[in-house]
C-alpha cells in the first residue's frame, strides 16, 4: 500500500523534480546539462540512446545472470509509467549562435528512479545509473547519485536503494565508496559483510543509503 508521500511525490511534475537539482554544470572542463523527464516525455530517439547505453554496458551481466536477458522485459522496467529519468547531456561542444540546450543524441549518461514503498519505508529505489565508456572518470556517476538524494529529500524519502550484480565489481566498488550497505532485503543480509562472497548463493544484491 503506498504512503500519502509516495502517492504526492507520484504526481510531482518533471519541472518539479528537476528544480531539485543544479544544472547546468560543469566537470573536469566538460560542460553537463540535467534534466528530469518521466517516461512519456522521452522522444524516440532519445529512448534508443538510452537504450544502446544499457545495452552496451550490461549485457555481458545479464547474459551471464539468473535474470537472463530479456530486452522486451527490461524495457517494459525502464520506461514504466512510474519511471523518472535524470538525463545527462554534454553540451561542451556547442557551436556559436546555436541554441544551449543540448541535442538528444548528446546524452552520455542517466539514472532511472521511481518512489515506491520498500519494508514501510518510502524510498527513492535507482533501477538504472549508466554512463558511457567515454565519460567515465568526470564524477558524473556521483554527481547522479547525489541527484536523487535531492530530489528523495525534498519528497520526503527515506532511502536511496538500488540492486547490483555482485559480479560488476566496478558498480559494487563504487556504490561502497559513496557508503551504501546491504539492506536488511538483501540476499545475505547478516552473513558476511563483503558484497561478492560467492558462497551466497545469489548473483546480486540489494544496497541502500539513508537520506537523512
Amino acid at each position: 500500500m503506498r504512503s500519502s508521500a509516495i502517492n504526492k511525490a507520484n504526481k510531482a511534475t518533471s519541472t518539479q523534480l528537476e528544480a531539485c537539482i543544479s544544472t547546468p554544470r560543469e566537470m573536469n572542463g566538460v560542460r553537463l546539462h540535467l534534466a528530469v523527464k518521466t517516461s512519456s516525455e522521452l522522444s524516440d530517439v532519445e529512448r534508443e540512446r538510452i537504450w544502446t547505453i544499457f545495452e552496451s554496458n550490461m549485457h555481458i551481466f545479464y547474459t551471464t545472470s539468473s535474470f537472463g536477458w530479456d530486452p522486451r522485459s527490461k524495457k517494459e522496467e525502464m520506461f514504466h509509467s512510474h519511471a523518472r529519468l535524470v538525463l545527462c547531456e554534454r553540451c561542451d561542444d556547442t557551436p556559436s549562435g546555436s541554441e544551449s540546450t543540448p541535442s538528444e543524441s548528446r546524452i552520455v549518461a542517466y539514472t532511472i528512479f521511481r518512489f515506491e514503498r520498500e519494508a514501510k519505508q518510502d524510498v527513492v529505489y535507482c533501477y538504472e545509473l549508466q554512463v558511457t565508456e567515454e565519460s567515465r572518470g568526470l564524477g558524473v556517476g556521483k554527481f547522479l547519485m547525489g541527484s536523487l538524494f535531492d530530489i528523495g529529500s525534498r519528497w520526503r524519502m527515506k532511502n536511496v536503494m538500488l540492486t547490483v550484480f555482485k559480479a560488476n565489481s566496478a558498480a559494487c566498488a563504487f556504490y561502497k565508496s559513496l557508503d551504501f550497505d546491504l539492506d536488511p532485503s538483501s540476499p545475505g543480509y547478516g552473513e558476511d559483510d563483503d558484497w561478492q562472497d560467492e558462497e551466497i548463493d545469489c548473483d546480486y544484491v540489494i544496497l541502500s543509503k539513508s537520506i537523512l
